[in-house]
């Protein structure tokens, strides 16, 4: 197997330009929330039934399509999983795939990955990491304001 460490005598070499630009916002509307209590938290879980996508991508999200399913932790912090399926202006679909934390202090982001068609004009997505930061917008919906990272 190659020995892939860095040698002492050598400084490693990182490209540390990071930034990040806003690329679209999503509405999402729940259905209520369904909770059960597993041995590592309450998991709730939620059916998106609606929303809209707004920025570089127009569309709507597509209702019944997808669901969020966090894990409300001990600790206090909730694990966040969730799985959006949009359809732009054109009718092209577009699969949003998030996780994160949400904490009680009001702290939410999740890192997020985007599919869409290779054919499409969103291919630009492909490839690409997206960071949101999440708005609740009352007890069933909420916003979700993404940037590509750079």
């Amino acid at each position: 197997m190659a020995d892939l460490s860095i040698p002492l005598d050598r400084e490693p070499q990182f490209i540390a330009k990071i930034g990040f630009e806003p690329a679209f916002e999503v509405r999402l509307d729940f259905e209520p929330v369904r909770a059960e209590q597993t041995p590592h938290g309450e998991r709730r879980m939620r059916k998106i039934i609606g929303g809209a996508i707004s920025g570089k991508i127009e569309g709507t999200v597509y209702p019944n399509g997808g669901g969020d399913y966090s894990l409300g932790r001990p600790d206090g912090v909730t694990d966040l999983n969730t799985h959006i399926v949009l359809r732009d202006r054109k009718g092209e679909w577009l699969y949003i795939r998030n996780i994160g934390y949400a904490r009680t202090d009001g702290y939410q982001r999740v890192t997020s990955w985007v599919d869409a068609d290779v054919r499409s004009d969103h291919s630009w997505v492909l490839g690409l990491f997206f960071v949101g930061v999440i708005e609740p917008l009352g007890r069933d919906a909420a916003l979700i304001r993404y940037s590509e990272v750079l």
